[in-house]
Protein backbone atom coordinates (compact mmCIF):
# COMPACT_ATOMS: atom_id res chain seq x y z
CA UNK A 1 0.00 0.00 0.00
CA UNK A 2 3.11 2.49 1.10
CA UNK A 3 4.76 1.94 -2.51
CA UNK A 4 1.31 2.23 -4.74
CA UNK A 5 1.10 5.39 -2.60
CA UNK A 6 4.70 6.68 -2.97
CA UNK A 7 3.73 6.09 -7.01
CA UNK A 8 0.76 7.37 -7.10
CA UNK A 9 1.70 10.63 -6.24
CA UNK A 10 4.80 10.52 -8.00
CA UNK A 11 2.60 10.64 -11.26
CA UNK A 12 0.39 13.18 -10.12
CA UNK A 13 3.33 15.53 -9.82
CA UNK A 14 4.77 14.32 -13.44
CA UNK A 15 1.05 14.93 -14.47
CA UNK A 16 0.86 18.20 -12.91
CA UNK A 17 4.58 19.31 -14.61
CA UNK A 18 3.61 18.06 -17.80
CA UNK A 19 0.49 20.23 -18.73
CA UNK A 20 2.40 23.51 -17.89
CA UNK A 21 6.37 23.41 -16.83
CA UNK A 22 6.66 26.23 -14.71
CA UNK A 23 8.78 29.53 -15.74
CA UNK A 24 12.53 29.96 -14.21
CA UNK A 25 13.60 27.85 -11.16
CA UNK A 26 12.35 27.06 -7.85
CA UNK A 27 15.44 28.98 -6.53
CA UNK A 28 14.67 31.79 -8.33
CA UNK A 29 13.23 32.92 -4.67
CA UNK A 30 16.52 33.41 -3.43
CA UNK A 31 16.22 37.23 -3.33
CA UNK A 32 13.31 36.44 -1.53
CA UNK A 33 14.82 34.45 1.03
CA UNK A 34 17.97 37.10 1.72
CA UNK A 35 15.48 39.78 2.07
CA UNK A 36 13.78 37.80 4.62
CA UNK A 37 17.47 37.09 6.36
CA UNK A 38 17.97 41.25 6.10
CA UNK A 39 14.88 41.61 7.66
CA UNK A 40 15.69 39.34 10.23
CA UNK A 41 18.21 41.55 11.61
CA UNK A 42 15.60 44.32 12.81
CA UNK A 43 13.18 41.64 13.48
CA UNK A 44 10.97 42.42 10.60
CA UNK A 45 10.97 46.25 11.42
CA UNK A 46 10.78 48.74 9.03
CA UNK A 47 10.85 52.91 8.87
CA UNK A 48 6.39 52.78 7.83
CA UNK A 49 6.52 49.52 11.03
CA UNK A 50 8.50 51.24 13.68
CA UNK A 51 6.19 54.49 13.29
CA UNK A 52 2.99 52.21 13.38
CA UNK A 53 4.26 50.90 16.71
CA UNK A 54 5.04 54.22 17.90
CA UNK A 55 2.28 55.47 17.21
CA UNK A 56 0.20 52.60 18.61
CA UNK A 57 1.61 53.08 22.19
CA UNK A 58 1.15 56.46 22.16
CA UNK A 59 -2.72 55.90 21.86
CA UNK A 60 -2.25 53.68 24.76
CA UNK A 61 -1.76 49.57 23.32
CA UNK A 62 1.49 49.16 23.94
CA UNK A 63 2.43 45.28 23.45
CA UNK A 64 4.10 45.49 20.07
CA UNK A 65 6.86 48.34 21.58
CA UNK A 66 7.07 46.25 24.54
CA UNK A 67 7.91 43.63 22.12
CA UNK A 68 9.90 45.27 20.12
CA UNK A 69 11.92 46.71 23.10
CA UNK A 70 12.74 43.10 24.70
CA UNK A 71 14.51 42.40 21.18
CA UNK A 72 16.65 45.90 21.56
CA UNK A 73 18.99 44.96 24.18
CA UNK A 74 19.21 41.18 23.14
CA UNK A 75 19.96 42.09 19.11
CA UNK A 76 22.70 44.75 19.91
CA UNK A 77 25.66 44.22 21.61
CA UNK A 78 26.62 48.20 21.90
CA UNK A 79 23.24 48.85 23.83
CA UNK A 80 23.46 45.90 25.91
CA UNK A 81 27.09 46.74 27.33
CA UNK A 82 26.45 50.29 27.80
CA UNK A 83 23.50 49.80 29.94
CA UNK A 84 25.34 47.36 31.77
CA UNK A 85 27.24 49.59 33.06
CA UNK A 86 24.54 52.28 33.76
CA UNK A 87 22.67 49.73 35.92
CA UNK A 88 25.95 47.94 37.64
CA UNK A 89 27.31 51.09 38.80
CA UNK A 90 24.28 51.59 40.83
CA UNK A 91 25.73 47.68 42.78
CA UNK A 92 28.80 49.84 44.00
CA UNK A 93 26.86 52.67 46.29
CA UNK A 94 26.51 52.57 50.17
CA UNK A 95 22.91 52.43 50.71
CA UNK A 96 21.17 53.52 54.33
CA UNK A 97 17.55 53.26 55.83
CA UNK A 98 17.27 56.85 57.74
CA UNK A 99 14.90 57.45 60.32
CA UNK A 100 12.24 59.67 59.63
CA UNK A 101 12.26 62.97 61.48
CA UNK A 102 9.26 62.60 63.53
CA UNK A 103 9.28 65.66 66.16
CA UNK A 104 13.17 66.08 65.71
CA UNK A 105 15.75 67.13 63.57
CA UNK A 106 17.79 65.19 60.39
CA UNK A 107 20.70 64.98 62.95
CA UNK A 108 18.56 64.40 66.09
CA UNK A 109 16.01 62.09 64.96
CA UNK A 110 12.85 61.35 67.38
CA UNK A 111 14.27 58.36 69.07
CA UNK A 112 10.35 56.39 67.96
CA UNK A 113 11.13 57.18 64.59
CA UNK A 114 14.90 55.60 65.44
CA UNK A 115 13.01 52.61 67.08
CA UNK A 116 11.48 52.08 63.69
CA UNK A 117 14.13 52.82 61.16
CA UNK A 118 16.23 49.56 62.70
CA UNK A 119 13.44 47.20 63.19
CA UNK A 120 12.30 47.92 59.24
CA UNK A 121 16.05 47.80 58.40
CA UNK A 122 16.19 44.35 60.23
CA UNK A 123 13.26 43.38 58.02
CA UNK A 124 14.29 44.38 54.87
CA UNK A 125 17.83 42.51 55.54
CA UNK A 126 15.92 39.39 55.18
CA UNK A 127 15.37 39.80 51.72
CA UNK A 128 17.26 37.92 49.79
CA UNK A 129 19.60 39.02 46.78
CA UNK A 130 19.49 42.82 46.95
CA UNK A 131 22.03 43.03 44.22
CA UNK A 132 19.35 41.30 42.06
CA UNK A 133 16.37 43.73 42.96
CA UNK A 134 18.86 46.91 42.22
CA UNK A 135 19.24 45.58 38.88
CA UNK A 136 15.67 44.13 38.20
CA UNK A 137 14.42 47.84 39.10
CA UNK A 138 17.42 49.55 37.45
CA UNK A 139 15.91 47.35 33.76
CA UNK A 140 13.14 49.93 34.07
CA UNK A 141 15.38 52.19 32.02
CA UNK A 142 15.05 50.85 28.77
CA UNK A 143 11.08 50.79 28.66
CA UNK A 144 10.03 53.19 31.42
CA UNK A 145 9.10 50.86 34.09
CA UNK A 146 9.99 47.47 35.68
CA UNK A 147 7.60 45.01 37.54
CA UNK A 148 8.18 43.12 40.72
CA UNK A 149 5.60 41.07 42.12
CA UNK A 150 5.68 40.57 46.28
CA UNK A 151 5.95 36.83 47.64
CA UNK A 152 4.89 37.27 51.23
CA UNK A 153 5.80 35.32 54.17
CA UNK A 154 5.61 35.41 58.25
CA UNK A 155 8.87 34.64 60.07
CA UNK A 156 6.77 34.48 63.04
CA UNK A 157 7.75 38.18 64.20
CA UNK A 158 6.73 40.08 61.17
CA UNK A 159 5.51 39.92 57.25
CA UNK A 160 8.46 40.40 55.28
CA UNK A 161 9.11 39.62 51.45
CA UNK A 162 10.11 35.91 50.53
CA UNK A 163 11.05 36.65 47.32
CA UNK A 164 10.65 39.41 44.48
CA UNK A 165 9.94 38.31 41.24
CA UNK A 166 10.25 40.33 38.02
CA UNK A 167 7.72 39.97 35.65
CA UNK A 168 8.13 41.06 31.72
CA UNK A 169 6.41 44.00 30.77
CA UNK A 170 4.53 42.38 28.22
CA UNK A 171 2.50 40.79 30.41
CA UNK A 172 1.17 44.69 31.42
CA UNK A 173 -1.15 46.99 29.60
CA UNK A 174 -2.51 50.81 30.29
CA UNK A 175 -6.03 51.01 31.12
CA UNK A 176 -7.82 52.58 28.38
CA UNK A 177 -8.47 56.51 28.46
CA UNK A 178 -12.52 55.80 28.15
CA UNK A 179 -12.49 53.49 31.17
CA UNK A 180 -10.31 56.23 32.93
CA UNK A 181 -7.23 55.72 32.46
CA UNK A 182 -4.77 58.36 32.67
CA UNK A 183 -1.46 56.83 30.35
CA UNK A 184 0.08 55.79 33.41
CA UNK A 185 -2.28 53.56 35.10
CA UNK A 186 -0.42 50.12 34.72
CA UNK A 187 -2.87 46.19 34.65
CA UNK A 188 -1.71 42.96 34.47
CA UNK A 189 -2.95 41.79 30.73
CA UNK A 190 -5.46 39.21 31.16
CA UNK A 191 -7.86 39.18 27.88
CA UNK A 192 -9.76 42.19 29.03
CA UNK A 193 -10.49 45.71 27.82
CA UNK A 194 -9.77 46.88 30.99
CA UNK A 195 -7.13 44.33 32.43
CA UNK A 196 -6.90 43.37 35.66
CA UNK A 197 -6.46 45.51 38.46
CA UNK A 198 -2.70 44.95 40.71
CA UNK A 199 -3.17 43.73 44.21
CA UNK A 200 -2.21 45.96 47.05
CA UNK A 201 0.60 45.45 48.49
CA UNK A 202 1.53 42.93 45.70
CA UNK A 203 4.00 44.56 43.92
CA UNK A 204 7.20 46.71 43.45
CA UNK A 205 6.28 48.48 40.03
CA UNK A 206 9.18 51.22 39.63
CA UNK A 207 8.57 53.66 36.84
CA UNK A 208 11.84 55.16 35.85
CA UNK A 209 11.79 58.67 33.51
CA UNK A 210 14.49 58.78 31.49
CA UNK A 211 12.07 61.31 29.45
CA UNK A 212 9.81 63.28 30.92
CA UNK A 213 6.53 62.12 29.66
CA UNK A 214 3.63 59.90 29.92
CA UNK A 215 4.79 56.22 30.46
CA UNK A 216 4.92 54.64 26.49
CA UNK A 217 6.94 57.61 26.09
CA UNK A 218 9.50 57.90 29.31
CA UNK A 219 11.50 54.81 28.68
CA UNK A 220 15.44 55.73 26.97
CA UNK A 221 14.38 52.72 24.29
CA UNK A 222 12.15 55.66 22.39
CA UNK A 223 15.37 57.28 21.88
CA UNK A 224 16.91 54.29 20.37
CA UNK A 225 14.80 52.45 18.34
CA UNK A 226 15.94 54.32 15.30
CA UNK A 227 19.66 53.82 15.65
CA UNK A 228 18.83 50.40 16.29
CA UNK A 229 17.09 50.21 12.93
CA UNK A 230 19.75 52.03 11.10
CA UNK A 231 22.16 49.70 12.43
CA UNK A 232 20.13 46.53 11.20
CA UNK A 233 20.15 47.83 7.82
CA UNK A 234 23.80 48.54 7.99
CA UNK A 235 24.69 45.23 9.11
CA UNK A 236 22.59 43.98 6.19
CA UNK A 237 23.87 45.82 3.83
CA UNK A 238 27.79 45.32 5.17
CA UNK A 239 26.79 41.34 5.02
CA UNK A 240 25.42 41.18 1.47
CA UNK A 241 28.26 43.70 0.36
CA UNK A 242 30.83 40.72 1.80
CA UNK A 243 29.35 37.81 -0.02
CA UNK A 244 29.84 39.47 -3.69
CA UNK A 245 33.03 41.72 -2.72
CA UNK A 246 35.82 41.10 -5.49
CA UNK A 247 33.27 38.57 -7.30
CA UNK A 248 33.51 39.64 -11.08
CA UNK A 249 29.82 40.36 -12.66
CA UNK A 250 28.97 37.30 -14.32
CA UNK A 251 26.58 38.23 -18.08
CA UNK A 252 25.04 35.04 -19.81
CA UNK A 253 24.37 35.30 -23.49
CA UNK A 254 21.66 32.99 -25.42
CA UNK A 255 20.71 32.75 -28.55
CA UNK A 256 16.83 34.11 -29.28
CA UNK A 257 16.15 30.53 -30.61
CA UNK A 258 17.30 29.26 -27.23
CA UNK A 259 14.50 26.82 -24.76
CA UNK A 260 13.52 27.44 -21.86
CA UNK A 261 15.36 24.45 -20.40
CA UNK A 262 18.90 25.66 -22.30
CA UNK A 263 17.99 29.40 -20.62
CA UNK A 264 17.50 27.75 -16.86
CA UNK A 265 20.84 25.58 -17.88
CA UNK A 266 22.79 29.06 -18.12
CA UNK A 267 21.42 30.22 -15.55
CA UNK A 268 22.49 27.42 -13.26
CA UNK A 269 26.20 27.78 -14.84
CA UNK A 270 26.70 31.48 -13.90
CA UNK A 271 25.50 30.86 -9.87
CA UNK A 272 27.80 27.70 -9.74
CA UNK A 273 30.83 29.64 -11.28
CA UNK A 274 30.27 31.82 -9.04
CA UNK A 275 30.11 29.72 -5.70
CA UNK A 276 32.17 26.44 -7.08
CA UNK A 277 33.94 27.83 -10.13
CA UNK A 278 32.66 25.54 -12.08
CA UNK A 279 29.58 24.59 -14.42
CA UNK A 280 28.54 23.84 -18.03
CA UNK A 281 26.52 25.44 -20.44
CA UNK A 282 24.92 24.32 -23.87
CA UNK A 283 26.86 24.59 -26.88
CA UNK A 284 26.34 28.58 -28.60
CA UNK A 285 25.96 29.53 -25.33
CA UNK A 286 28.44 32.50 -23.87
CA UNK A 287 29.45 33.55 -20.40
CA UNK A 288 31.37 37.11 -19.75
CA UNK A 289 33.29 38.05 -16.80
CA UNK A 290 33.08 41.79 -16.38
CA UNK A 291 35.46 43.70 -13.99
CA UNK A 292 34.83 42.69 -10.27
CA UNK A 293 32.76 44.31 -7.76
CA UNK A 294 34.71 46.99 -6.43
CA UNK A 295 33.71 48.85 -3.19
CA UNK A 296 34.83 49.64 0.40
CA UNK A 297 33.59 48.51 3.66
CA UNK A 298 34.14 52.29 5.22
CA UNK A 299 30.46 53.10 4.62
CA UNK A 300 29.51 50.54 6.67
CA UNK A 301 31.91 51.19 9.06
CA UNK A 302 31.02 54.99 9.44
CA UNK A 303 27.52 53.83 9.65
CA UNK A 304 27.84 51.82 12.73
CA UNK A 305 30.44 53.90 14.10
CA UNK A 306 27.56 56.98 13.98
CA UNK A 307 24.72 54.86 15.79
CA UNK A 308 27.31 53.18 18.12
CA UNK A 309 28.39 57.13 19.65
CA UNK A 310 24.79 58.19 19.37
CA UNK A 311 23.74 55.41 21.37
CA UNK A 312 26.48 56.05 23.90
CA UNK A 313 25.27 59.58 24.52
CA UNK A 314 22.23 58.91 25.12
CA UNK A 315 22.64 55.90 27.57
CA UNK A 316 25.88 57.52 29.56
CA UNK A 317 26.05 61.02 28.31
CA UNK A 318 29.06 60.81 26.64
CA UNK A 319 31.29 58.98 24.53
CA UNK A 320 34.76 58.83 26.02
CA UNK A 321 33.83 56.54 29.03
CA UNK A 322 32.59 53.88 26.34
CA UNK A 323 34.84 54.55 23.02
CA UNK A 324 38.17 56.67 22.22
CA UNK A 325 38.61 57.55 18.60
CA UNK A 326 42.47 58.57 19.44
CA UNK A 327 41.94 62.34 18.42
CA UNK A 328 39.58 64.12 20.93
CA UNK A 329 39.99 61.70 24.07
CA UNK A 330 42.04 63.46 26.36
CA UNK A 331 42.29 62.73 29.99
CA UNK A 332 40.06 65.94 30.58
CA UNK A 333 37.53 65.56 28.28
CA UNK A 334 37.23 61.73 30.05
CA UNK A 335 36.86 63.38 33.47
CA UNK A 336 34.43 65.76 32.02
CA UNK A 337 32.43 62.82 30.45
CA UNK A 338 32.83 60.32 33.74
CA UNK A 339 30.99 63.41 35.88
CA UNK A 340 28.39 63.78 33.75
CA UNK A 341 28.35 59.55 33.89
CA UNK A 342 27.68 60.21 37.90
CA UNK A 343 25.27 62.83 37.42
CA UNK A 344 23.24 59.97 35.52
CA UNK A 345 24.22 57.39 38.35
CA UNK A 346 22.84 59.82 40.65
CA UNK A 347 19.68 60.25 38.90
CA UNK A 348 18.87 56.85 38.81
CA UNK A 349 19.69 55.66 42.31
CA UNK A 350 17.55 59.08 43.58
CA UNK A 351 14.51 57.07 41.32
CA UNK A 352 15.11 53.82 42.44
CA UNK A 353 15.94 54.90 46.08
CA UNK A 354 12.06 56.47 46.25
CA UNK A 355 10.55 53.24 44.55
CA UNK A 356 11.77 51.35 47.67
CA UNK A 357 10.62 53.65 50.30
CA UNK A 358 7.72 54.23 49.23
CA UNK A 359 6.71 50.05 47.85
CA UNK A 360 8.64 48.59 50.17
CA UNK A 361 9.84 50.47 53.42
CA UNK A 362 6.42 51.78 53.82
CA UNK A 363 4.51 48.52 53.64
CA UNK A 364 7.20 47.35 55.96
CA UNK A 365 6.58 49.86 58.57
CA UNK A 366 2.94 49.76 58.28
CA UNK A 367 2.20 46.16 58.64
CA UNK A 368 5.04 45.06 61.38
CA UNK A 369 5.55 48.52 63.30
CA UNK A 370 1.72 49.93 62.90
CA UNK A 371 3.16 53.33 61.79
CA UNK A 372 0.66 55.81 61.58
CA UNK A 373 2.26 59.14 61.04
CA UNK A 374 4.37 59.49 58.09
CA UNK A 375 6.63 61.69 59.85
CA UNK A 376 8.02 58.68 61.41
CA UNK A 377 8.33 56.45 58.61
CA UNK A 378 12.04 55.44 57.43
CA UNK A 379 13.69 56.32 53.75
CA UNK A 380 15.75 54.83 51.77
CA UNK A 381 18.87 56.64 50.27
CA UNK A 382 22.17 55.73 48.28
CA UNK A 383 25.44 57.44 48.70
CA UNK A 384 25.88 59.26 45.39
CA UNK A 385 28.37 61.90 47.24
CA UNK A 386 32.03 62.02 44.88
CA UNK A 387 34.95 61.82 47.62
CA UNK A 388 37.18 64.55 47.69
CA UNK A 389 40.90 64.29 46.64
CA UNK A 390 42.72 63.28 49.92
CA UNK A 391 45.95 65.29 48.73
CA UNK A 392 44.07 68.30 48.41
CA UNK A 393 41.76 67.80 51.14
CA UNK A 394 44.76 66.97 53.41
CA UNK A 395 46.50 70.19 52.08
CA UNK A 396 43.50 72.79 52.57
CA UNK A 397 42.00 71.37 55.78
CA UNK A 398 45.19 72.05 58.04
CA UNK A 399 44.87 75.96 56.58
CA UNK A 400 41.10 76.20 56.62
CA UNK A 401 40.73 74.77 60.56
CA UNK A 402 43.37 77.86 61.41
CA UNK A 403 40.69 80.47 60.96
CA UNK A 404 36.92 78.41 60.93
CA UNK A 405 35.42 75.72 62.61
CA UNK A 406 35.15 72.48 60.42
CA UNK A 407 32.63 70.13 61.92
CA UNK A 408 34.39 66.61 62.34
CA UNK A 409 31.56 64.86 60.33
CA UNK A 410 31.72 66.66 57.87
CA UNK A 411 35.73 66.32 56.83
CA UNK A 412 34.99 62.53 57.55
CA UNK A 413 32.30 62.95 55.04
CA UNK A 414 34.25 64.84 52.55
CA UNK A 415 37.62 62.05 52.60
CA UNK A 416 34.69 59.10 52.47
CA UNK A 417 36.26 57.82 55.97
CA UNK A 418 33.66 56.80 58.23
CA UNK A 419 34.05 58.09 62.38
CA UNK A 420 35.04 55.50 64.51
CA UNK A 421 32.69 53.83 66.59
CA UNK A 422 32.88 53.24 70.78
CA UNK A 423 36.86 52.44 71.37
CA UNK A 424 38.12 51.70 67.91
CA UNK A 425 41.52 51.65 66.89
CA UNK A 426 42.19 54.32 65.06
CA UNK A 427 45.51 55.38 63.29
CA UNK A 428 47.33 58.22 64.79
CA UNK A 429 50.33 60.55 62.70
CA UNK A 430 51.45 63.95 63.09
CA UNK A 431 49.43 65.77 60.78
CA UNK A 432 50.82 68.99 61.08
CA UNK A 433 54.93 67.76 60.27
CA UNK A 434 53.93 66.01 57.39
CA UNK A 435 51.86 69.62 56.52
CA UNK A 436 55.32 71.27 56.97
CA UNK A 437 57.62 68.99 55.37
CA UNK A 438 55.20 69.23 52.09
CA UNK A 439 55.15 72.48 52.14
CA UNK A 440 58.26 75.25 51.06
CA UNK A 441 60.32 76.39 54.60
CA UNK A 442 59.71 79.89 52.67
CA UNK A 443 56.09 80.55 50.94
CA UNK A 444 53.60 77.73 49.34
CA UNK A 445 51.86 77.86 45.96
CA UNK A 446 50.14 80.96 47.26
CA UNK A 447 52.96 83.10 48.14
CA UNK A 448 52.14 83.47 51.71
CA UNK A 449 54.19 81.96 54.56
CA UNK A 450 52.72 78.12 55.20
CA UNK A 451 52.11 77.52 58.72
CA UNK A 452 54.59 76.23 60.92
CA UNK A 453 54.45 72.00 62.04
CA UNK A 454 53.15 73.31 65.76
CA UNK A 455 50.82 75.90 64.07
CA UNK A 456 49.27 73.09 61.87
CA UNK A 457 49.09 70.86 64.39
CA UNK A 458 47.44 72.71 67.33
CA UNK A 459 44.79 74.19 63.86
CA UNK A 460 43.66 70.10 63.58
CA UNK A 461 44.00 69.27 67.52
CA UNK A 462 42.07 71.73 68.62
CA UNK A 463 39.28 71.18 71.19
CA UNK A 464 35.84 71.74 71.05
CA UNK A 465 35.68 75.11 72.32
CA UNK A 466 36.16 76.53 69.04
CA UNK A 467 40.49 76.43 68.26
CA UNK A 468 40.75 78.81 70.96
CA UNK A 469 44.41 78.01 70.97
CA UNK A 470 43.66 75.00 73.60
CA UNK A 471 45.07 71.71 71.94
CA UNK A 472 43.62 68.70 72.36
CA UNK A 473 46.43 67.06 72.26
CA UNK A 474 49.40 69.16 74.84
CA UNK A 475 52.00 66.51 74.32
CA UNK A 476 51.65 66.60 70.39
CA UNK A 477 51.90 70.06 70.56
CA UNK A 478 54.79 70.39 73.25
CA UNK A 479 56.67 68.03 70.93
CA UNK A 480 56.21 69.86 67.55
CA UNK A 481 57.48 73.40 69.57
CA UNK A 482 60.56 71.51 70.26
CA UNK A 483 63.64 74.23 69.22
CA UNK A 484 66.49 72.25 66.93
CA UNK A 485 68.25 74.98 64.95
CA UNK A 486 68.82 73.89 61.35
CA UNK A 487 72.25 74.25 62.19
CA UNK A 488 72.67 71.22 64.74
CA UNK A 489 70.57 69.28 61.73
CA UNK A 490 73.37 70.41 59.16
CA UNK A 491 76.40 70.05 61.41
CA UNK A 492 75.08 66.22 62.11
CA UNK A 493 74.00 66.20 58.28
CA UNK A 494 78.12 66.93 57.27
CA UNK A 495 79.20 64.62 59.55
CA UNK A 496 77.60 61.66 57.97
CA UNK A 497 77.95 62.32 54.48
CA UNK A 498 81.54 64.04 54.68
CA UNK A 499 83.86 61.06 53.44
CA UNK A 500 81.30 60.96 50.58
CA UNK A 501 81.12 64.38 49.40
CA UNK A 502 85.07 63.69 49.26
CA UNK A 503 84.60 61.04 47.03
CA UNK A 504 82.30 63.24 44.77
CA UNK A 505 84.81 65.88 44.25
CA UNK A 506 86.70 63.11 43.19
CA UNK A 507 84.20 63.11 39.47
CA UNK A 508 83.30 59.36 40.43
CA UNK A 509 80.05 57.76 39.08
CA UNK A 510 77.06 57.34 41.00
CA UNK A 511 77.47 53.60 40.57
CA UNK A 512 81.22 53.96 42.29
CA UNK A 513 79.52 56.14 44.66
CA UNK A 514 77.25 53.32 45.86
CA UNK A 515 79.72 50.83 46.03
CA UNK A 516 81.93 53.05 48.13
CA UNK A 517 78.94 53.83 50.47
CA UNK A 518 78.56 49.92 50.97
CA UNK A 519 82.33 50.03 52.35
CA UNK A 520 82.33 53.12 54.29
CA UNK A 521 79.03 52.47 55.99
CA UNK A 522 80.29 50.05 58.95
CA UNK A 523 82.74 53.22 59.32
CA UNK A 524 80.56 56.06 59.17
CA UNK A 525 80.50 57.94 62.77
CA UNK A 526 76.81 58.18 63.31
CA UNK A 527 76.77 58.35 67.42
CA UNK A 528 75.63 62.17 67.37
CA UNK A 529 72.56 61.87 65.14
CA UNK A 530 71.77 58.40 67.22
CA UNK A 531 72.16 60.69 70.50
CA UNK A 532 69.76 63.39 69.56
CA UNK A 533 67.22 60.69 68.50
CA UNK A 534 67.59 58.96 71.63
CA UNK A 535 66.60 62.09 73.37
CA UNK A 536 63.97 62.98 70.84
CA UNK A 537 62.43 59.14 71.46
CA UNK A 538 62.84 59.57 75.34
CA UNK A 539 61.00 62.88 75.14
CA UNK A 540 58.32 61.45 73.05
CA UNK A 541 57.55 58.09 75.53
CA UNK A 542 58.05 60.02 78.68
CA UNK A 543 54.83 62.70 77.32
CA UNK A 544 53.34 59.50 76.05
CA UNK A 545 52.80 57.75 79.78
CA UNK A 546 52.03 61.22 81.26
CA UNK A 547 49.37 61.20 78.45
CA UNK A 548 48.11 58.36 79.40
CA UNK A 549 48.06 58.50 82.99
CA UNK A 550 46.38 61.82 82.79
CA UNK A 551 43.51 59.89 80.96
CA UNK A 552 43.05 57.02 82.79
CA UNK A 553 42.70 59.41 85.73
CA UNK A 554 39.91 61.48 84.08
CA UNK A 555 38.24 58.48 83.34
Amino acid sequence: MKTTTIIDRFRAAVGAWRKGPAEGMQSDVLPLLRAEYLASLTDGITPRKLQHILASADQGDMLDQLRLFEQIEERDEHIFAELSKRRRALLGLQWTINPGKGGGTAKNPDKRAQRVAEAVREQFDSIPDFEDMVLDLASAIGPGFAALEIEWGFDGHAHVPVCLHRRPQTWFQLLPAYMGGDSDTLRLRDGSAEGLELAPLGWVLHRHRSLSAVLPKSGLFRVLVWTYLLKGYARGDFAEFLEIHGLPLRVGKYPTTASAEEKKALRRAIQAIGHDAAGIIPDGMVIEFQEAARGSEKPFEAMLAHCERGQSKAILGGTLTSQADGKSSTNALGKIHNDVRRDIMASDARQIASTITQQILMPLAVLNCGVADPALLPYFTFDVSDPADLTELAEALPKLAGCMRIPEAWAHEKAGIPLPEGDEPILRVNLGQAQGQAQNPAQNSTGKPPLTPPAATAALTAGEDGGKGQARFPDQAALDAADLPPETWAKLAEALTASLVGELKDGKTPDELLASLAGQYPRINTRDMEELLARAIFVAEVWGRASAAAEGEGA
